[in-house]
């Protein structure tokens, strides 16, 4: 049985092995709020921040024994190390090795879902709710940017959303026009964690 980790309210699923969603809100939170990097790793800690397909390691803010910055080079020792944290589409979906089930389990439970500069690719689609079949009825809503998707794409994408996830179809809306920042500023009473 795959343990599920506790998921906080205030979720992201990152498809960027990167780590570079972290790096920029440790740094945000310190430039922008005047936290201290203690403070801002504090903060961290109470967002759930899921990666399907593994990362490059964990940051030094994070894991000061093993963490390596971001942009650094890893020494070889290393290079064995983080090659293991990465992860293929099979890899991802297996519950033993994965965090596949509380991805699920965040986006079935949430209210609101943004999906942000996402491909909407079918295979991670099906990573995110599984296989393409009815879901159960969900009550979440959910925004998307699908800047330079075709009006046709974004009429299918929204349809399989709304089957895959159980949400009503004017529930989903999907916005080929729009950047991140702009979807944040159209939909910003709706998107607010208030």
């Amino acid at each position: 049985m795959t343990k599920c980790p506790i998921v906080s309210e205030r979720s992201v699923i990152s498809f960027n092995y990167d780590r570079c969603l972290e790096h920029f809100l440790h740094g945000a939170l310190q430039n922008y709020y005047s936290m201290s990097p203690e403070q801002a790793t504090t903060t961290l800690g109470n967002l759930a921040i899921f990666h399907p397909y593994g990362t490059v390691g964990s940051l030094p803010w994070k894991d000061p024994s093993s963490g390596i910055d971001y942009g650094g080079e890893p020494d070889s020792r290393q290079l064995d190390d983080l090659a293991t944290r990465i992860r293929t589409f099979t890899e991802g979906t297996d519950k033993a090795a994965s965090e596949i089930v509380a991805i699920r389990s965040t986006l079935r439970s949430a209210e609101r879902i943004a999906f942000l500069g996402f491909a909407f690719h079918p295979l991670n689609l099906e990573l995110l709710y599984g296989v393409k079949k009815k879901a159960a009825v969900h009550d979440g809503s959910v925004y998307a940017t699908a800047l330079g998707l075709s009006d046709s794409d974004v009429t299918l994408i929204a349809s399989d959303l709304a089957f895959q996830g159980g949400y009503q179809p004017e529930d989903v809306r999907l916005h080929k026009g729009l950047t991140a920042s702009q979807l944040f500023k159209e939909y910003s009473r709706a998107l607010s964690l208030q």
